[in-house]
């Protein structure tokens, strides 16, 4: 399964990440510069082996706690219907 950017959100970089606004509530989201780099990445379809492997290696984390981290914010993305799966 891949993940990306709903087209019904747009974002711009703020001092420390980005701002993420849903067009269909008019809600605002924040991420940190680690979720910004995750948000970044789904602009094309990436899975969570893809996003874990790149922010491990960027941030120099371990994968598996890297990999929990990802898929619990991704979770809520998709709760809050940020991205959609493809």
């Amino acid at each position: 399964m891949a993940y990306l950017v709903s087209p019904e959100c747009v974002s711009c970089e703020v001092e420390e990440g980005i701002a993420i606004l849903d067009l269909r509530s008019n809600t605002y989201f924040s991420l940190d510069p680690v979720g910004a780099a995750i948000w970044d990445r789904m602009a094309v379809p990436a899975s969570v082996d893809d996003l874990t492997a790149a922010i491990a290696a960027e941030y120099k984390v371990a994968p598996e706690d890297c990999r929990r981290d990802i898929s619990d914010l991704l979770d809520d993305m998709l709760t809050h219907g940020l991205i959609q799966t493809v």
